[in-house]
């Protein structure tokens, strides 16, 4: 049997595997809120699994091995970026969302600013950003897809409307250990991938196959470089899934120990796939950077340990795409729905709103990703939405308690305004990353001054939120 063939028919199973699990995982679920929260039922194996599993299916893995391709060593600094966001998310945040219930960042904005209009600052935000890094998982699938012939195309719509169904059936508890699962089959299988490359060929022969700029540790230009690492070590800190997430942990030691094991985990692998495209490199020399990585897969490796791997990062690229499915329906039906439309809406109506939305996120993800090209720029537009959005009204409203809410909500307004301007051509922006997040920051604190009003209840200190 092919190698081709041999993956669908490892994937078939997987799949199949899967679905048990999902089956498994509905009996958790006996509201809307545990699909989107799944409240006290993460251990720390699931944790650490889940949130590793969040980039390694896609930007991570495929992504990395392409920038390896391209740049060489420094193709490592997304995965580099994703490892300090977490180790970020288990210093400074962790505790504060878990002893404070939050399931949302909007919950944090309700309190801190006293009104519902400033959860509209996080629900937008979120759906945006998710909106962009569905399609940036899509791409991801539309490589693996595209590897085993199943045309590109498909590959997109396959892997969006799988993952829409998974995750409608499974809720969070089931994205969180399938995750767990296949993140630790990657993993294997990465580590397995270079023992074969390096017995096979050596660092060496590597260096003396490739030019001298592919060893160079930072290959990019500095607003690259900065645009491509700002946001994705510090979005983690407003994203809805990480909130989601800590809320499920079983205890607080779990919430910070998840992350803080997830960050340190990310730092030294980031290499593994930058590593493998530089063989691929060698190995395929004419072939485009993003078929390298499943080419080497293919040809390089037994035919079923490669079947398995491209399974796993297939079904953990589908994973990725249910947590953006989960996490707007939690920001439509727990922030907007529920929290600010009809309160004692029945689940029946919820789960209505939610698949309606989820459809709506399907369908704009496919339109995206079948005109975009490089995964880790799409990824990372989605992250810059987010952190000029929400970064400045979050952090502001913790460590100044003048910050009003309409500093906040016109501060998020500009900084999302600006980002998407800059990445439509609509503006230049110098490192627009930073200065869209620098612009909110300066419209939040002259919109608060002029406004001149005394200290609101719930900033820093507040008895109505736990410290950070």
């Amino acid at each position: 049997m092919s190698t081709p063939h041999l993956v669908m028919l490892i994937l078939a199973l997987y799949t199949g595997a899967m679905l048990a699990l999902s089956r498994s995982a509905r009996k958790r679920i006996k509201s809307v809120q545990d699909t989107i929260a799944a409240p006290g039922q993460s251990t720390i194996f699931l944790l650490v699994g889940s949130a590793v599993g969040m980039h390694i299916g896609s930007g991570f893995v495929v992504g990395g091995a392409e920038y390896g391709a391209r740049y060489g060593v420094g193709g490592a600094w997304y995965g580099i970026g994703c490892g300090i966001s977490y180790l970020a998310v288990g210093l400074l945040i962790s505790r504060f969302a878990y002893r404070n219930q939050f399931i949302s960042l909007s919950d944090y904005f309700a309190k801190r600013y006293q009104g519902k209009s400033t959860r509209l600052i996080y629900s937008v935000a979120t759906m945006l950003s998710c909106i962009a890094m569905l399609a940036g998982q899509l791409l991801a699938g539309r490589a693996i897809f595209l590897a085993v012939g199943i045309p590109e195309d498909w590959g997109v719509v396959l892997t969006a409307v799988v993952s829409l169904c998974y995750a409608t059936a499974s809720g969070l508890w089931g994205t969180m250990a399938a995750s767990a699962i296949q993140s630790a089959v990657i993993f294997a299988g990465m580590l397995l991938a270079l023992a074969v490359m390096l017995h096979g060929y050596g660092v060496l022969e590597l260096a003396k196959s490739l030019p001298a700029a592919y060893f160079d540790p930072i290959p990019f230009d500095s607003e690259f470089f900065v645009d491509m690492v700002v946001p994705t070590a510090t979005v983690s800190l407003v994203s809805q899934g990480i909130y989601q997430n800590i809320s499920a942990a079983k205890t607080e030691k779990v919430a910070v120990w998840g992350y803080l094991i997830s960050g340190l985990l990310l730092l030294p692998v980031a290499l593994i796939p930058p590593l493998l495209g530089m063989f691929g490199r060698v190995l395929f020399p004419a072939a485009a950077p993003t078929e390298i990585f499943m080419k080497l897969l293919l040809t390089r490796l037994p035919a079923a340990v490669a079947a398995i791997i491209l399974a796993a990062i297939i079904c953990a690229v589908v994973g990725a795409c249910n947590g953006a499915y989960i996490t707007v329906a939690a920001n439509v039906v727990h922030d907007i729905y529920l929290g600010m439309l009809d309160p004692e809406a029945d689940s029946r109506d919820c789960r209505r709103v939610m698949l309606a939305v989820d459809i709506a996120v399907c369908v704009i993800g496919i339109f995206l990703a079948l005109r975009m090209r490089d995964i880790i720029q799409l990824l990372a537009l989605g992250y810059s939405l987010l952190t000029a959005g929400c970064l400045v009204p979050f952090v502001g409203g913790l460590l100044w308690k003048r910050g009003t809410a309409r500093g906040a909500l016109v501060s998020a307004f500009v900084g999302m305004s600006a980002s998407a301007a800059n990445s439509l051509g609509m503006i230049s922006l110098p490192y627009p990353s930073i200065s869209a997040v620098l612009l909110s920051a300066l419209l939040y604190m002259l919109v608060s001054l002029a406004e001149g009003r005394k200290p609101r209840p719930g900033g820093c200190g507040s008895n109505e939120l736990e410290s950070v």
